[in-house]
Parts: structure tokens; C-alpha cells; sequence
């Protein structure tokens, strides 16, 4: 048993060493292998930032968007509360009363004389009206639709262009994004992979003799994979920093900054995603990159062997 553990711990050394002896070979092309890496993962992770960004402030409008939906005259809204919160999607329904809003459009007219007016007109014009919430801003026009066939509702309205542009926004961030990040992945995967062979190249009369003394390709080349992963977890981390750094200097920037801007960058860095998921994405990412780096680099020179 302590046989096993001993030349366990064996093995791991050797490949450590002949990891650090290799990054050691590469010189300068380590840290163009590292630098690719990082500019990839950075362009990814804001992009993803971007996105969840976006992703937050759809939900925070959409719970703040509302629906106005005027009733018959003949209506009542008391009974027709409970029939609008059955409706699919309806978070919240609050009735506004045609007396309430009636004093209210005056208020916001300038006029005092409630009685005249309403004397003038021969009665108040409006109706009963419920400002609707929608459990998210995409349920909004499915709601609206089904709130429309509803018997006593008059009239159903709602802004939904904001919430359009910024999905619209989002997609088109996705969809730039994933080209970037696709022509900078093969980038970083043919880097890594060149500055493997080099490295190879460099300790190849150490590989032969390795070969002569009956080592196998996978423990002669095994350490070259892990050099790879070297380079992708080092580049995530830089990444990160770079991210994280950015988005402190964006919000000590938008401190002065009117309410809505603020409100698109709302949790920028307190969220969690930011400082959990995103270091875990970036890092798989990376040593995902660097496998395929090495592996590519080494295939040849193994399969030769």
C-alpha cells in the first residue's frame, strides 16, 4: 500500500517537473499562447456578461412593464379582478377605479373644479380600468392576447417597444459574439498547438531517448497536455482579472450617472454569476482549448513514434 502511494506520488512529480521543463523551452511563445488565450476568453466573458446584463434588465422591465386594460361600461371590476388573475401569465391586477382616474387626469390638467368639469361633460367619460403585471416581459403579448378575449374588457394596451429592442439587442450581441469568439478560439487552439510543437521539437533527442527505454507515447507526451491546460487556465485567469477590473472602472464611472443608466447595470459585479459561473466557464473553457491544442500538437509526433 505505501508502495503504491510512494510511486504514485512519483509519477505526479515527474510530470510536474516535465511540465515546468517544458513551459521553461518555450520562452517568449508561452506568452503568446497565454495572451491569444486570455483576448479569447475576455472577448467571451464579456460578451456572456453582456448577455446575462441584458438578461437582467429584460426580467426587471418586464416585471415593472404593464398592461392597461379598460373594461365595458356595463363592467364591473370587482368581479372582473378574479377573472384576470386566472389568466395564464398574470402576476398582479390592480383596479383603477373610472372615479379615481377621473380625479386623477384632472389633477394632472390643472383643473380644480371636479364637479364642473364632470357637469360639462354630462357625467365622467372614462371607465374602469386594471393596470396588469405579466410574470416576465416575453408573456407580455400572450397576455394581452387572452386578456383580450375576455367578455366585459373593452380595450388592451401596452408599450412593449423597449423590451423589443433590447431582445433584439441581445440577439444580435449573441449571434457577433459567437463569430468572434469562434475566429479567436481557432486562433488560440493553432497558437497553442505551434508553440507545443516547438517545444517538442526542442526536447526531441530527450523523447527518443525516452522512446529506447520502452516509455509509452502517453507518459512521454502527457505532460505536453497538461502544459496546455497550463496555458488555458493561466489565460482565464488573466481574463477574469481584465473582466472584473473593467466592470469596477465601468461602475465607479456611472456613479454620476442618470437613474436608468444605472439601472442597466445593476449588479454588475454582485452578481453571482459574475463571480462564481463565470471564473468556472472561463477556466473550462481554457483547459478545454488547451487540450485540443496539445493533442493536436502532439498527434503527429505520437503517432510516429
Amino acid at each position: 500500500m505505501l508502495q503504491n502511494v510512494v510511486r504514485f506520488f512519483t509519477k505526479i512529480d515527474y510530470l510536474l517537473r516535465e511540465t515546468f521543463l517544458g513551459l521553461r523551452r518555450g520562452g517568449w511563445m508561452n506568452w503568446a499562447a497565454i495572451s491569444t488565450v486570455a483576448v479569447l476568453l475576455f472577448l467571451f466573458g464579456a460578451s456572456l456578461q453582456a448577455s446575462w446584463q441584458l438578461e437582467n434588465v429584460l426580467s426587471q422591465l418586464g416585471n415593472q412593464l404593464e398592461i392597461s386594460v379598460y373594461l365595458d361600461e356595463n363592467a364591473v371590476g370587482e368581479s372582473m379582478q378574479s377573472r384576470l388573475l386566472l389568466v395564464e401569465g398574470v402576476a398582479a391586477a390592480k383596479l383603477i377605479p373610472k372615479e379615481d382616474a377621473w380625479k386623477n387626469l384632472m389633477q394632472d390638467l390643472g383643473k380644480s373644479d371636479l364637479s364642473k368639469a364632470t357637469q360639462q361633460l354630462g357625467g365622467n367619460p372614462l371607465v374602469d380600468e386594471f393596470k396588469v403585471r405579466a410574470v416576465s416581459s416575453d408573456r407580455v403579448p400572450d397576455v394581452a392576447k387572452r386578456i383580450s378575449g375576455l367578455q366585459g374588457i373593452n380595450e388592451v394596451w401596452y408599450t412593449n417597444e423597449v423590451v423589443e429592442r433590447i431582445g433584439q439587442l441581445r440577439q444580435a450581441l449573441s449571434s457577433s459574439s459567437v463569430a468572434i469568439v469562434a475566429i479567436f478560439t481557432v486562433i488560440a487552439i493553432a497558437v497553442i498547438t505551434t508553440t507545443i510543437r516547438l517545444i517538442v521539437l526542442a526536447r526531441r533527442r530527450e523523447i527518443e531517448v525516452m522512446q529506447l527505454v520502452g516509455a509509452t507515447a502517453v507518459w512521454i507526451y502527457f505532460p505536453f497536455v497538461l502544459q496546455g491546460i497550463f496555458f488555458g487556465i493561466t489565460g482565464a485567469a488573466a481574463a477574469y482579472g481584465m473582466l472584473m477590473l473593467s466592470l469596477n472602472l465601468l461602475g465607479g464611472a456611472i456613479v454620476n450617472q442618470p437613474e436608468l443608466i444605472k439601472s442597466l447595470t445593476l449588479g454588475l459585479t454582485t452578481d453571482l454569476r459574475s463571480q462564481l459561473l463565470l471564473p468556472t466557464v472561463l477556466v473550462v473553457f481554457g483547459s478545454v482549448i488547451g487540450v485540443l491544442g496539445s493533442l493536436l500538437a502532439v498527434r503527429r509526433f505520437s503517432f510516429n513514434s
